[in-house]
C-alpha cells in the first residue's frame, strides 16, 4: 500500500521505509526514523540536538500526536532510531555499548547491534562474531560489518594481491 504525501496530511499513518520515501521533502528523515523506532519526542530532541518544534512538525506530517504504546516497533526500527549517519558512509551507534560492543535491548533481550546490521543485508546467520570492517569502532552500518568468513576471504584476497607482507 502506497501512501502519498497528501494522504499523510489527511491523517494516514506511514509505517514502512517504502512509505516514508514519499514524504514531503521538508520532513526530516532522521527524526522520522527515531519516531517510528519508538523513541519519545523529548529523547529525540536531546539526542539529535533539535528543537521540540522540529519533532512536532514531523509528528504533524505523519498525522500523529504521539506513537501509540501498543504498537511495538520492530528490531530494525529500534536499530535505526539509535543511529546517526556520519561522513564516509558510517552509521554511528548512539545507544548502549557493553564492553566495547554496541548493544540493543529489544523485547527484554540484549542483542548485538552489529548482528542486527548483518541480518539487515545478509541472508542467514553470520559465521562467528560480527565486527566493524572499518576504522570506526562504533560503526554499525550494515555494509561495514563483517563476519569470520568475510574476514578470511578479505585476508586471502589481500595476500593474493600483495603477497606475503611479513618482513
Amino acid at each position: 500500500m502506497t501512501i502519498l504525501a497528501r494522504d499523510l496530511h489527511a491523517g494516514a499513518e506511514a509505517e514502512s521505509p517504502e512509505e516514508l520515501a514519499v514524504l514531503p521533502p521538508h520532513v526530516r528523515i532522521d527524526i522520522t526514523e527515531h519516531l517510528l523506532g519508538g523513541r519519545p519526542p523529548h529523547v529525540i530532541c536531546r539526542e539529535l540536538n533539535v528543537p521540540h518544534s522540529d519533532v512536532a512538525d514531523v509528528l504533524a506530517n505523519l498525522g500523529r500526536n504521539y506513537a501509540p504504546r501498543e504498537l511495538r516497533p520492530t528490531i530494525q526500527q529500534r536499530f535505526r532510531s539509535r543511529t546517526r549517519h556520519i561522513s564516509g558512509g558510517h552509521l554511528l551507534w548512539l545507544d548502549q555499548i557493553d564492553n566495547g560492543i554496541p548493544v540493543l535491548t529489544h523485547a527484554g533481550r540484549v542483542h548485538s547491534a552489529r548482528r542486527i546490521a548483518w541480518a539487515m543485508t545478509h541472508p542467514g546467520l553470520p559465521d562467528g562474531p560480527v565486527l566493524p570492517g572499518c576504522s570506526v569502532r562504533t560503526c554499525v552500518a550494515p555494509d561495514h560489518v563483517i563476519d569470520h568468513t568475510t574476514r578470511h576471504k578479505l585476508a586471502a584476497l589481500l595476500h593474493e594481491l600483495l603477497g606475503d607482507a611479513r618482513p
